[in-house]
């Protein structure tokens, strides 16, 4: 599910693209509904990212106990 307050901007026109993370990394592109440009992550940023949310998720983890 995409969430919408989850968004990036459009590289063309700046119009927020919603997207789901999860999403994202198993290579899914998102468009933009302005422009039609898509976003989607490159073969090399995938594993950086993959071990930043895995970060993110243990220090969320870690705030709630």
């Amino acid at each position: 599910m995409i969430n919408k307050d989850q968004s990036i901007p459009c590289p063309v026109c700046q119009t927020k693209i919603p997207f789901d993370t999860h999403q994202l990394l198993t290579g899914v592109q998102f468009s933009c509904s302005n422009c039609s440009a898509a976003i989607g992550l490159s073969t090399e940023s995938k594993k950086l990212v993959e071990e930043t949310m895995v970060k993110l998720e243990d220090l969320k983890t870690k705030k709630v106990r």
